[in-house]
């Protein structure tokens, strides 16, 4: 270590930051525990601002410089908070939630939106505040019933700028289309090619965090259309008692349609969005969406994407089995219900045939 701070010494201060402005995000922050030196070059918020905007796009556009300088700690924290992803450890969800359900507000989060094929960003979005509120021009009370409507229907947010946005072919450097043949090879390309970002932050607190599993969770191609592609990503939330959701896990699913066109050469996003559902498949309304969503912040936070991966296929298999079950329920209840009607049937046609 003493050799390290006198080979540091020899350095000027402007070539230990220019070197350690091409190090990445884990390898900055463990240069910065070596030594008081690059400790002090590494609180620079000029160095996490580059290392955000060249993660995601998004963080890099005009009118989101002030949502994130503006927080806590800046730039360093919101990386911090969003490179790893979110783990599905429930062990912490019923005792640890900082904030009052009442105190939260769609308009205190951002959403910060990143599309990549091959490692380069084709599309990004940017959401100051989450678009439930609505703005009829209508007087307190008749506001403060549709907010109560809205807080009470399904959640679900839709980011009108990434919608029918074409990528045209050769634009990332690569012919897309030539790059894959049959559907299940399609599948396949799209699962290697495409990832996704959906970073939230609590403008107020400056807490961010990934809700996206960076990788697609499942591919599947919408047989009935022509040439439409459905990508699942997401990530496993655990949730509060109080909120009395099955097994006391949500999942947020970033749902993305996509076509591929051979004869135009060009990959289309028809629609990204986002919404949470439980573990029986039905969709959360706004308002416990919202407190999920906030909960989603303080999870716990794992660079295993195996593990992430592990827990979304936990959740699907719960949710499977809720299903399973509630056919199983139908299908008896049907049953009874044949039977029923059999049997009072038979018992007119006695009464009514003459003995």
């Amino acid at each position: 270590m003493e050799h390290l701070q006198c080979d540091l010494k020899c350095l000027s201060r402007d070539i230990l930051a220019d070197i350690m402005a091409r190090l990445d995000g884990s390898t900055l922050a463990s240069a910065a525990c070596t030594c008081s030196d690059l400790r002090g070059i590494a609180r620079n918020q000029r160095l996490w601002k580059q290392l955000c905007n060249s993660t995601w796009p998004s963080t890099a556009l005009d009118e989101t410089q002030h949502l994130i300088s503006s927080s806590t700690d800046g730039f360093r924290r919101f990386y911090a908070d969003s490179y790893p992803l979110i783990s599905n450890d429930h062990k912490d969800a019923n005792n640890y939630f900082p904030i009052q359900p009442t105190l939260i507000s769609p308009s205190n989060f951002a959403l910060f939106i990143d599309v990549y094929y091959r490692e380069k960003c084709i599309t990004s979005s940017v959401l100051d505040g989450i678009p439930m509120e609505t703005d009829f021009g209508q007087d307190d009370d008749t506001t403060t019933g549709l907010m109560s409507w809205v807080l009470n229907c399904p959640f679900k947010v839709v980011p009108s700028d990434i919608n029918d946005e074409d990528i045209e072919d050769g634009d990332d450097g690569h012919d897309f289309v030539s790059l894959v043949g049959k559907a299940d090879d399609r599948c396949n390309e799209l699962k290697e090619g495409i990832r996704l970002s959906w970073l939230l932050l609590d403008k107020k607190r400056g807490k961010a965090g990934n809700l996206s599993s960076w990788k697609p969770m499942s591919v599947k191609k919408i047989w009935a259309s022509n040439g439409d592609y459905i990508l699942h990503f997401g990530c496993i939330i655990p949730v509060q008692e109080s909120l009395q959701l099955p097994h006391n896990l949500a999942k947020c699913l970033i749902v993305a349609r996509c076509n591929i066109e051979e004869k135009q050469g060009y990959l289309r996003w028809k629609e990204v969005s986002m919404h949470i559902e439980d573990t029986s498949g039905a969709y959360v309304n706004g308002g416990k969406s919202l407190i999920i969503l906030n909960q989603a912040l303080y999870c716990s936070r794992s660079n295993n994407r195996h593990a992430v991966e592990k827990g979304y296929i936990k959740f699907e298999g719960r949710k499977q089995e809720i299903i399973r079950k509630k056919k199983l329920e139908e299908t008896l209840a049907d049953w009874l219900c044949i039977s029923f009607e059999v049997v009072i049937l038979l018992i007119l046609g006695y009464r009514i045939l003459p003995i």
